[in-house]
């Protein structure tokens, strides 16, 4: 039965192909002078798809001849490829990217009414020129980078253009399932560190946890089952809940506090 389904998906996909005026995997990678640019951005700018370069540099994108492909990083020059037939051969194809050095604007000093406080200058100081992604007009400027996890898993579960096949075939092979179970973890770590960030003094100091049993009673908490998300954005709640949960903590370990 898998196979049947497969092969219906490999005839459409085939179907599909055709019917983009035969359009087929270009497959490149993406390289500066060190080394190679991991997540580069690359666009067809005649079938408006995406995709990301992998660890090693290395992207795949549906094109054909005279298509426009578009590659660009945060601090490198964005770089324009029409694509020839010799870019679908054996040879290896290289994009070199070249980075971009920014010439700041000449600081000025002027009289302020700066109180030499900084809880208080901070909110007074407001820069007058900024340089960043979103005033570069960077293509893609905005957009949260994704951690690991969620890179692999968005790669196994999207396609570049036509059938979507590979994430069938990720999906059928469980690499999906183990990929949303890795992200799950690293949801769960995200989430430790900022506690212990926030509140690990308060603990130790208020809660009178033991220095070395922190991240573990930070994990306690966060693994009970009423513990939400909703307490990393309420501090108060945070602190309540956190206080609570210490007493349950030390009753389970009473050789360390009686």
């Amino acid at each position: 039965m898998i196979k049947q389904l497969l092969f219906c998906f490999f005839i459409a996909s085939f179907i599909k192909l055709s019917a983009q005026k035969h359009r087929t995997f270009l497959y490149a990678e993406v390289k500066d002078k060190i080394d190679f640019v991991y997540n580069a951005h690359v666009v067809n700018l005649n079938t408006k798809q995406g995709t990301f370069t992998n660890e090693k540099g290395k992207f795949r994108v549906l094109a054909k001849k005279n298509d426009s492909l578009q590659i660009s990083f945060v601090g490198y020059k964005t770089v324009f490829l029409v694509v020839k037939m010799k870019h679908f051969g054996m040879q290896k194809n290289t994009i070199e990217l070249t980075k971009i050095i920014y010439e700041l604007d000449e600081v000025a000093l002027k009289n302020n009414n700066l109180l030499g406080y900084l809880s208080s200058d901070i909110k007074t100081l407001k820069p007058e020129n900024i340089i960043n992604a979103e005033t570069l007009k960077l293509p893609f400027a905005g957009s949260r980078i994704l951690s690991q996890a969620e890179r692999r898993l968005h790669t196994a579960t999207s396609s570049s253009g036509g059938i979507a096949i590979d994430p069938l075939l990720n999906w059928l092979s469980g690499r999906t399932k183990k990929l949303k179970f890795f992200k799950v973890i690293e949801d769960r770590e995200k989430r430790n560190k900022s506690i212990y960030n926030s509140y690990h003094i308060y603990i130790e100091k208020e809660l009178k946890i033991l220095k070395e049993d922190i991240y573990e009673f930070i994990y306690y908490c966060e693994a009970s089952k009423d513990f939400t998300n909703k307490l990393l954005r309420n501090e108060i709640d945070m602190i309540h809940y956190l206080k609570r949960k210490s007493k349950t903590f030390k009753k389970l370990n009473p050789d360390d506090y009686n």
